[in-house]
Parts: structure tokens; C-alpha cells; sequence
């Protein structure tokens, strides 16, 4: 049995700024996490619809951190921009960065916030035109 420490003076403060840390690196990741199957409870992930063959709409967005987090949204965005083309090789159109109070606050007052990154991977491999892409992403923005 371990013994415990819990009767030390500020043991409790310590306990909590620990668990504040570890929440707040883990916040600070990017996510995999595919959001077409919920929400993912650190608030991160991404989505992707495909338009034609080898055009992807993609949204991601960083976990809930209490700063913004634009690196992570960009890696959440790229990995699933990978996932979608098969590959690393595509070109980012129409993409668009963001962040937002989520609502969410910690004991301290301190607000959560997400940041988002929008936009469309065209993959080496498409077979569409550049017109056709350009029309398809057109249509898809006017119909968001």
C-alpha cells in the first residue's frame, strides 16, 4: 500500500495544479479523432466530405486548450487530408483558420477555446479538371 500524502498542508492545491497541467498538454494535441462519429469529449477532430473523386471539404479543429491552438488544428487538418488523398500529396484550397470560445471555463475563470481550420485538399490523384474542381468547390461554398 502506498502511503499517502493527502494530510499534507496544499497537498490538495498541488493535486489540482497537476491535473490542470496534464489537462492542459493534453488539450494542446492535435486529434484524430473523426467527428462524423460524435464529439470527442477534449473537443478536437476533424471531418472530411468528399465533393468528387479526390476532392475533400475537410473541417478540424484543436482540442479545447485556453489559448489558441493553430498548429494543431493545421496537423489535425493535414492528417486528414493524408487519410482522405492516400497520400501527402494534395493542395490545400480555400482554406480558412479560426478560433472560438467554446463556453467552457476551469475553476480559475479561465475560458476555453478551440481553433478551426476549414477548407479543400485536391489529391494528386484526382481526375477532375481544374475547372471541375473550381466549380465544385464553388457550388459546395455556396450551399454551406
Amino acid at each position: 500500500m502506498c502511503p499517502s500524502h493527502s494530510h499534507l498542508p496544499g497537498s490538495k492545491r498541488v493535486h489540482k495544479f497537476f491535473y490542470l497541467i496534464l489537462l492542459s498538454g493534453l488539450s494542446a494535441c492535435a486529434s484524430n479523432h473523426d467527428l462524423t462519429q460524435g464529439s470527442n469529449m477534449l473537443g478536437g477532430g476533424y471531418k472530411q466530405d468528399e465533393l468528387g473523386p479526390g476532392l475533400f471539404h475537410l473541417y478540424a479543429r484543436s482540442n479545447h486548450a485556453p489559448w489558441a491552438n493553430y498548429d494543431a488544428a493545421r496537423t489535425t487538418w493535414r492528417n486528414g487530408a493524408e487519410r482522405a488523398c492516400g497520400s501527402a500529396e494534395y493542395d490545400e484550397l480555400s482554406v480558412r483558420e479560426s478560433e472560438r470560445d467554446t463556453g467552457l471555463q476551469n475553476s480559475g475563470g479561465v475560458r476555453y477555446l478551440v481553433t478551426e481550420r476549414t477548407g479543400y485538399a485536391k489529391c494528386d490523384s484526382t481526375t477532375l479538371s481544374n475547372e471541375e474542381v473550381s466549380k465544385a468547390v464553388a457550388r459546395h461554398t455556396s450551399t454551406r
